[in-house]
């Protein structure tokens, strides 16, 4: 890899956040991008080393902030083998992401272990840029859960906070459970984003905790409750949480797009892309270690142990490919979801998700089918 991560990317077609550049070029110096746009706009020095795209697309790495392992590991066990996983498939920044089945020791020594991975030297750590807790206080009825649910306990999250603060950039609970508001004002203290998951809130509920961080609707149309029933009134259709979430605009509709639209339904890809606008809807995988593993079947489904659905095995370049089959969406909406929005919603678009200058050179080389050909992570053209 390059030492200084300082280097020339040129000869292919630049994607920013809201357009294609041909014959592009970007300039990275110490880390960081320093200029880009097309060729015989932007002043190279001759002693720079280049890296030729040979055509290929130049693009933002992916921003993963909900992913739960990769590469045969746990995120929280062995972080920097997960982060290396999800590199090779062009996931530049990742949310090591916590389930709701693992116990109050567990998760003490699987925050330590993701905090001893951001703080070390190690080659893959600058990946990884922060925590997903996916739960405990999410509601029992929803999801693919093998073990019982915590009540929401102040001492928990109070010495959850303490330990990783505002390195936990996203939390998903259930707005409708016992001691949520406590617990929300504590985790806006951190500028933590919180996310409506595993639910069955009533829109009032979602909308009270927006003013304190609300902004993330939790892999929508999986285990997002049902639309209420019986109505009200007979012969109507209630509001449930899928329907809170595409209504509110400072609310991020995440989604995963797996290839044979279980998570999501092709045709319910459309509605939320068309509903929420490209500048509200996050792709995401909800992976688990399975992901970037070769299960013999090339499916990027994920089924738990009692049958049920839980996560996928896929990998955001996968992601993304189903995404722009599926919703018919372009190249640059495409990796606006899957790299600017996530990196919006997590309060870090200042460092990272579109090429930019000032940002952290983190960038990926690919053809009109999302395969990744190189992966640049903060500036050092990775061998992968």
């Amino acid at each position: 890899m390059q030492v200084n991560g300082s280097l020339v990317v040129q000869n292919g077609t630049l994607i920013t956040a809201n357009r294609l550049i041909p014959n592009g070029v970007v300039l990275i110096e110490r880390g960081f991008i320093t200029d880009f746009g097309e060729a015989g706009e932007v002043v190279v020095p001759a002693d720079l080393p280049a890296v030729d795209a040979k055509g290929a697309y130049i693009a933002p790495g992916f921003v993963d902030i909900h992913c739960h392992g990769g590469g045969g590991v746990w995120s929280w066990e062995h972080p920097n083998a997960f982060a290396l996983a999800h590199l090779k498939h062009g996931t530049t920044a990742i949310l090591p992401t916590f389930t709701y089945n693992e116990s109050r020791e567990q998760v003490r020594d699987g925050l330590q272990t993701i905090l001893e991975a951001m703080d070390s030297k190690e080659p893959f750590a600058n990946a990884i840029v922060g925590i997903h807790m996916e739960g405990p206080y999410i509601n029992k009825k929803y999801g693919a859960i093998t073990s019982p649910i915590r009540p929401v306990d102040p001492v928990e999250y109070e010495e959850i906070l303490r330990v990783a603060g505002d390195r936990i950039k996203v939390w998903t609970l259930a707005p409708e459970l016992e001691g949520q508001e406590a617990f929300v004002n504590e985790a806006a203290k951190y500028q933590i984003s919180l996310s409506v998951g595993h639910s069955e809130a009533t829109a009032e509920e979602i909308f009270r905790f927006v003013p304190q961080g609300l902004r993330i609707g939790c892999h929508c149309t999986n285990a997002s409750g049902t639309t209420p029933s019986p109505s009200r009134y007979g012969g109507t259709r209630e509001v449930g949480v899928d329907e809170a979430v595409l209504v509110h605009d400072d609310i991020y509709a995440e989604v995963i797009p797996d290839s044979e639209g279980v998570h999501v339904r092709p045709l319910m890809l459309k509605l939320i892309h068309k509903t929420k606008g490209t500048d509200r809807v996050i792709i995401i995988t909800d992976a688990m270690p399975e992901a970037g593993v070769d299960n013999g079947n090339g499916s990027d489904l994920n089924w738990n142990h009692l049958g049920h659905l839980a996560g996928s095995r896929l990998t955001m370049d996968m992601a993304v490919r189903n995404m722009m089959r599926h919703a018919e969406v372009d190249l640059v909406d495409a990796f606006r979801m899957a790299s600017l929005n996530p990196a919006q919603v997590i309060h870090m678009d200042d460092q990272m998700g579109s090429i930019e200058r000032g940002k952290l050179a983190n960038l990926i080389l690919v053809d009109g089918e999302i395969n990744i050909q190189q992966v640049i992570l903060q500036g050092q053209l990775l061998r992968l």
